[in-house]
């Protein structure tokens, strides 16, 4: 052969023997590919309770009922749930060069993907049936009734996200889509019947409320300004610390890191919708004489929007302190993140804001193992992946998945909430708010809670000048100082409030005791340096009379250190013993009496204060109290008891003068009138008492009790003993009740009201009735009356209140007390030998950040026991735990729970199962619910109940079709205690606390056979 063609052929040769080897080196573009999720499946909750802490609620409910049906009372509590619970977490790294573009810059990126994907769904039921009877009188008395809840609740949650990143795990920028489905929705049903005295009353009631809330899509686009390291730095410092800065950084020390991102922003679009419905059905109101229907209600309303947004990442992402290392015990680990350090021999900090991100490290960084971080050696290492290698990795608090998504996602949401959350609750709200409106007209009609408008005894409402109204139910606020009508229509001018000048306008006015207080009130300040009177009165106080009988002093004089009597006497060892006393009364007045105006140390005017007293005895008389300048004289009245009247009613106005030629203090009454009358105040009215009056009585009823109370004036003043007489009186004049109460003031207390309770035994029949009030002094005379205002009308009951008496009657003769105190024993008894044995003596649930992979690749639950070994109780396997302080066991732990943990394909495929799942009856396996129902309605019905009645329909209990009536001809035992040794009816489909119910439903069926033998 010749050489030419020896070596065309070994070339040829040469090239067919690398061509496979460059097919094989071809790179896989998916890398990092991994999966996780957890499932629970709710009809593991009562075995699971069991095993962690030796709990049986079976047992517990099963005595209970027992105990119940041993004091002869019949209670059943049923109830049944189904449902699952699950999330599952794909996450992989495209490798497929692409690029982003940064505010015009273009980077070559490649893609991580992760999706979220959780189903939850639960469907529940329970009834509580009871019954009571105690046949041992005439009439038998007891209830029977039943409570049922149904509930349904459903999430579905969609999150695929996809991270832009170079091959140092720097971040560029994020895109989101997002879904989500939630309903909810509850129904309680409730019947009650009750008898006793020969009669009988029911009540029932249905209930029910949804909510749902739904985004069928989201989608946000999330770019930063420039790069950052904050994944490959979480997997490499102990600490880190992030904020948004103009200008991108990292600074590093140690094992703490500082960065600063330039978060950029994001933008997205969503569809929203949400919606509610209320329903209140079958209350029996006829029995309460009512229309048939009228609670009867139903209330519904949907709302949803399309929209977009834009926001500043600045303000969701903030300033965090990225610490995701956990010291509780449990999975710790020290991973290896593939980040170059250039170490620096000076201060080792260094700061660097281009795109080539390094680190600097002090060249004695201590990293002793002891204190949590990212940095050291790893603590445990895991399988991800069936027939994976182990990965390293360390517990972070850092979410059940890739903590960026839980950011974006939080944006994204927050966002819509503020677009569309102040629309959703003003619609939504607005149309339970008018329905309900209208709803509680009707029932206040029916009920007449508006009442009418003549309901004040004739009395018709106050109509203001503006055109306002004052409710005869308000009448109260009329002439009671306040403008309650906007324009002091309600109150009379200068009377009980004052008219400001208001350049003649006459409409605005204050309150009286702001004029002359000093501050400028009005808008015109016409409320200042006004000629007005404050008050007038008669005064009542204690005085001492001085031993030589020339004047008196009060007793605060007395024994003070100074002579007030001429003679000294106020200062006699236990003067107040020692000097007669006597109780003085004088007229007395306040208001403006301002001399020198214009404080030039000379009077401008002088002023004369008269006051009119008149007696409740028909006397009268004038007084007139010359000013001082501070205030005006007082005018001696003399011995209070030698007063005609007890109660007076006052009149007054100040007087304004010139000035005499010996000027206002040396001037007399007369010497000062004799100057001229210059102006007047405008009069005020008020009343008192000098001696103790009935200044209100009032009565009501408390049950078989009829209150009394009774408040005076002038107790202060007034020591003398007194009897209160009260008498309460029918239609016809007739005393139903009567009281004396003794009015005995002493110097600690003078008496200032009195109450009375008084048992009516027999009650009171229908009609209106008044009291009448009497003080009586010691000598037995009458010396004030009061007739109360508010005469007491006690209405005929209503006939279902009436039958609800009858009833209540009959139960308080029975034996229910009884059989309710033989209940709590018999349950002290049976539950008293029941201990928990708790299988757990710690717990640490963590998230699992593997630095290789820069992101959560799992989760795990670990529990120690009593010997603090700790054990895996969900999660994924453990290959090895580095940190040997804890004591690890990588067998099955001693008790264990019905959740299941997915990785790899396992979890892809449980993924894809419930991918397409949106509602309870995509998510929940409703066909075991179903056949728990149909078994529950079963025993109901062999127990003559009728399952529709505690809302168990026909359709709750069908399956898909097959059926088994082999057990239907069984005759259960023939009493719940051998149920119970026997373990129940071996119904796999019913939960615990259903299996306990069917065990308390065939006892009822066994104890009625007996009763039908006997």
């Amino acid at each position: 052969m010749q050489p030419r063609a020896n070596a065309l052929l070994a070339a040829l040769l040469l090239c067919l023997a690398t061509l496979p080897m460059t097919v094989s080196a071809q790179v896989d573009p998916i890398q990092n590919d991994f999966a996780y999720g957890v499932e629970y499946d709710w009809s593991n909750l009562d075995e699971d309770i069991d095993s962690l802490t030796g709990i049986n609620l079976n047992e517990i409910l099963s005595r209970t009922m027992l105990a119940a049906s041993d004091a002869g009372l019949n209670l059943t509590v049923a109830q049944l749930s189904t449902g699952s619970s699950n999330i599952f977490v794909e996450s992989a790294e495209d490798r497929t060069p692409t690029t982003i573009d940064l505010d015009g810059d273009v980077h070559d990126v490649w893609m991580r993907m992760t999706d979220v994907t959780i189903r939850h769904a639960v469907l529940f039921d329970s009834a509580l049936i009871t019954e009571w009877v105690d046949a041992s009188g005439a009439d038998p008395a007891g209830f029977d009734g039943y409570l049922s809840v149904d509930s349904e609740n459903a999430v579905a949650v969609d999150v695929n996200m996809v991270e832009y990143l170079d091959d140092d795990y720097n971040l560029y920028g994020v895109d989101m889509d997002f879904s989500l489905a939630s309903e909810v929705s509850v129904e309680y049903m409730m019947d009650v019947g009750v008898e006793g005295g020969g009669e009988d009353f029911g009540f029932g009631v249905t209930f029910g409320t949804a909510f749902d809330f739904d985004v069928p899509s989201s989608s946000a686009e999330w770019r930063l300004g420039h790069e950052t390291p904050v994944l490959s730095a979480l997997s490499t410092y102990e600490s880190v610390h992030a904020e948004c800065t103009e200008n991108a950084f990292i600074t590093t020390s140690g094992t703490e890191a500082d960065i600063g991102i330039e978060c950029g922003m994001m933008e997205g679009d969503y569809t929203v919708s949400t919606g509610f419905s209320v329903d209140l059905a079958d209350v029996p109101t006829e029995n309460f004489g009512l229309d048939s229907g009228l609670l009867d209600l139903s209330i519904s309303d949907q709302i949803s929007s399309t929209g977009s947004f834009e926001t500043v990442m600045e303000d969701f992402l903030g300033d965090d302190d990225y610490n995701h290392h956990d010291d509780e015990p449990g999975l710790h680990d020290h991973g290896d993140g593939d980040v170059h350090h250039d170490h620096d021999d000076s201060d080792g900090t260094e700061t660097h804001e281009d795109g080539d991100y390094h680190h600097s490290h002090d060249e004695d960084d201590d990293d002793d193992g002891d204190s949590a971080g990212f940095g050291g050696d790893a603590d445990a290492s895991i399988i991800i992946e069936e027939g994976g290698s182990a990965v390293d990795v360390v517990s972070c608090n850092c979410g059940t998945a890739n903590p960026i998504m839980f950011l974006m996602l939080g944006t994204m949401l927050a966002q819509i909430a503020e677009a569309f959350a102040e629309d959703a609750a003003e619609e939504l709200g607005g149309t339970f708010e008018d329905e309900l409106s209208e709803a509680i007209e009707e029932i206040s009609e029916e009920f007449d809670l508006g009442g009418s408008e003549d309901t004040g005894g004739g009395e018709m409402p106050f109509t203001c000048d503006n055109g306002g109204v004052i409710e005869t139910y308000d009448s109260w606020k009329i002439g009671n100082g306040e403008d309650d009508c906007g324009d002091w229509s309600d109150e009379t001018p200068n009377e009980t409030y004052f008219v400001c000048n208001d350049w003649g306008q006459g409409l605005e006015g204050i309150h009286l005791h702001q004029v002359n207080d000093g501050t400028e009130d009005c808008s015109d300040a016409s409320d200042e340096g006004v000629l007005w009177m404050d008050h007038a009165s008669v005064g009542v106080g204690t005085f001492y009379v001085c031993a030589d009988g020339v004047g008196e002093v009060s007793e605060w004089s007395l024994e003070n250190g100074w002579n007030d009597c001429d003679d000294g006497s106020d200062e006699l060892p236990d003067a107040e013993g020692a000097l007669e006393r006597v109780v003085l009364a004088t007229v007395n007045a306040g208001g403006f009496n301002e001399q020198d105006v214009d404080d030039d140390g000379t009077d401008d005017h002088c002023y004369v204060a008269e006051v009119t007293v008149s007696g409740d005895d028909g006397s009268s008389s004038t007084h007139l109290l010359k000013g001082t300048g501070w205030g005006f004289e007082s005018v001696d009245l003399g011995n209070v008891d030698d007063l005609t009247y007890r109660g007076y009613a006052v009149d007054g106005a100040i007087h304004q003068y010139g000035v005499p030629s010996s000027g206002c203090w040396g001037a007399s009454v007369t010497d000062i009138q004799s100057t001229g009358l210059v102006a007047s105040s405008p009069t005020i009215e008020s009343d008192g008492a000098v001696k103790r009056l009935i200044s209100h009585g009032n009565m009501w009823t408390d049950d078989d009790w009829l209150q009394v109370s009774v408040s005076f004036d002038a107790a202060y003043q007034d020591p003398a003993d007194y009897t209160l007489e009260f008498e309460l009186l029918d239609e016809m004049g007739n005393i139903e009740a009567a009281s004396q109460m003794d009015v005995a003031p002493t110097s600690d207390d003078r008496v200032f009201s009195v109450q009375e309770s008084m048992y009516l035994a027999d009650g009171l029949d229908a009609g209106e009735y008044c009291g009448t009030f009497e003080l009586v002094d010691a000598q037995g005379v009458t010396v004030d009356t009061y007739e109360s205002e508010d005469c007491m009308t006690v209405e005929e009951l209503p006939e279902f209140l009436q039958t609800l008496q009858t009833i209540g009657e009959a139960f308080g003769e029975s034996n229910f007390e009884s059989t309710l105190e033989a209940f709590g024993e018999n349950l002290e008894d049976r539950l008293g030998s029941i201990t928990e044995d708790i299988a757990y003596t710690g717990a640490n649930f963590v998230m699992l950040w593997s630095p290789s992979h820069h992101t959560v690749v799992g989760v795990s639950l670990a529990v120690s026991d009593n010997m603090d070994t700790w054990y895996t109780l969900v999660g994924p396997e453990v290959v090895e735990m580095y940190n040997d302080e804890i004591n690890y066991s990588p067998s099955t732990p001693p008790a264990t729970i019905g959740l299941t943990y997915y990785i790899g394909s396992a979890a892809e495929e449980a993924a894809e199962v419930v991918e397409d799942a949106q509602s309870v009856d995509d998510i929940a396996d409703t066909s075991a619910h179903a056949e728990g129902m149909g078994d529950l309605a079963q025993v109901l019905e062999d127990a003559g109940v009728d399952p529709a009645d505690v809302g168990i329909d026909e359709e709750d209990t069908q399956t898909d079709g097959s059926t088994d009536d082999s057990s239907s001809d069984e005759e259960p035992p023939a009493t719940a205690e051998e149920l119970i040794e026997e373990g129940g009816f071996g119904l796999p489909s019913v939960s615990g606390f259903a299996t306990v119910a069917v065990l308390a439903l065939a006892g009822i069926v066994a104890a009625q056979r007996n009763r039908d033998e006997e």
